[in-house]
């Protein structure tokens, strides 16, 4: 990518940028923005940074005048759920700023590197230096679960919105599980797009590194998947010296990582128990997808158009008895899951969320809506002549990865929409030799 001529600050408001950089991992503090299970505060500087630079913020919507037209809609559909469901003001608020900051992600990345013409190189040098701060910072929560580092107890006790301090570490994020999001979701691809190598040992050393602190089994899952995709990208495969290696390269990654997860106490208790019993959380996400879906196969309508923005609770109240009694003729228990009981509590007002993007959009804005996101996502890539091997499976693995995490304001989707917003960008492709790796051009 071309460098501005005046560094990554050029004016009073691009400092903004410089923050939402800086506090992309800190996506679990009491000091962030609450969203459904977690806590960022980026997109909370990213909208100011737009609201800051208008003037551009209009020739950068025209640039991506689908995405932004596609609120509106949103909206308008929501109206069919509101009037039939009802509208709950503050659960609104939570998905519309979700959404709108996430645009104003889109628009940030698009005013500073493509019309200001700010520094990328020493923005992406922000993210790498951040990034390695967190993990340190998961370095330290888990020596503090090996030895009792009780400063870091305390720290982690008062500043994390939900603590998993000392028992495992959580690095700056809202919970273990999230690590991937940010690993493969938002460092991988900015290695895809700069080909630095700063950025491969961070995405090697994290996603290793957590696997080996025994923070989660989905880190474990994720590392394998992204590898293989990994793989794919970055082998030639015209060589038959190089598909032989790729196979066995494969067959390693395959065998180390299935070897790693039998290993894990979680997933033989799943093996032994199955999905209904084996697990505490596993149930509990099971039961937030299975509920919502059903109170929307109960209510055709719903399942379509949606229950509302903002009405995830109703859906999941409605569906509560019936996912219920799915999990009872499986086996599970439900009533002896906190987590499940807890949803049944109506006084609780910020324990409605499904921790999956799919379940979250169908059940607020319906089947059609999401078929209508894709369609819009894939005419983006299409008419911007972006489809490559690095394009298509880093929308693999977005596919993938947003299967637990429904935010809507998170940065990987709209780092991929505005690399692909232009051909220059997204068609990165491996370097054949070691002196064509260097960062790409755009505009």
């Amino acid at each position: 990518m071309e460098h501005g001529n005046s560094g990554l600050i050029r004016n009073a408001s691009d400092v903004l940028l410089v923050m939402a950089l800086i506090t992309l991992p800190v996506d679990g503090t009491r000091l962030g923005v609450i969203m459904p299970y977690w806590t960022p505060i980026a997109p909370v500087f990213f909208t100011l940074y737009v609201l800051c630079n208008l003037r551009l913020f209009l020739r950068s919507m025209r640039q991506h005048l689908g995405f932004f037209l596609f609120l509106p809609l949103l909206v308008a559909v929501s109206f069919f759920g509101w009037l039939t469901v009802g509208f709950h003001r503050m659960y609104v608020f939570q998905t519309m700023f979700a959404l709108v900051s996430g645009l104003a992600c889109l628009a940030s990345l698009d005013i500073a590197f493509r019309l200001k013409r700010l520094d990328w190189n020493r923005a992406v040098t922000i993210v790498v230096i951040v990034y390695w701060i967190a993990f340190m910072v998961g370095v330290l929560q888990w020596l503090d679960s090996r030895y009792g580092i009780e400063p870091v107890t305390f720290l982690s006790q008062h500043l994390m919105e939900r603590n998993y301090v000392p028992r495992k570490p959580q690095f700056l994020f809202a919970e273990p599980s999230y690590i991937g999001m940010h690993i493969f979701g938002v460092l991988l691809p900015l290695f895809w797009l700069t080909r630095r190598k700063s950025l491969a040992l961070l995405v090697l050393v994290f996603a290793f590194g957590s696997a080996c602190m025994g923070v989660g089994v989905r880190i474990l899952i994720d590392t394998v998947i992204a590898l293989l995709l990994w793989a794919v990208i970055e082998i030639r495969w015209n060589r038959a010296r190089n598909i032989i290696a790729a196979f066995v390269g494969i067959g390693a990654i395959s065998i180390g990582g299935a070897l790693m997860l039998l290993r894990n106490a979680r997933v033989q208790s799943l093996l032994q128990h199955g999905l209904m019993q084996g697990d505490f959380s596993m149930l509990a996400r099971i039961f937030r997808s299975l509920a919502p879906m059903l109170a929307g196969l109960h209510a055709p309508a719903h399942l379509v158009f949606g229950f509302g923005m903002g009405n995830i609770k109703n859906a999941m109240l409605q569906g509560y008895d019936d996912a219920r009694n799915v999990i009872i003729a499986r086996g599970g228990d439900p009533s002896g899951n906190v987590e499940i009981r807890l949803i049944a509590n109506t006084d609780n007002s910020t324990y409605y969320f499904t921790m999956n993007a799919y379940v979250s959009f169908i059940t607020e804005f319906g089947i059609i809506m999401l078929a209508a996101f894709l369609i819009l996502l894939l005419a983006h890539v299409t008419c911007n002549h972006a489809w490559n091997k690095t394009t298509i499976c880093w929308l693999i693995l977005l596919c993938y990865l947003y299967i637990q995490f429904e935010g809507y304001a998170f940065y990987a989707l709209w780092l991929y929409i505005w690399a692909t917003g232009f051909p220059k960008l997204a068609a990165i492709q491996p370097p054949k030799s070691a002196s064509s790796a260097q960062p790409s051009k755009t505009e």
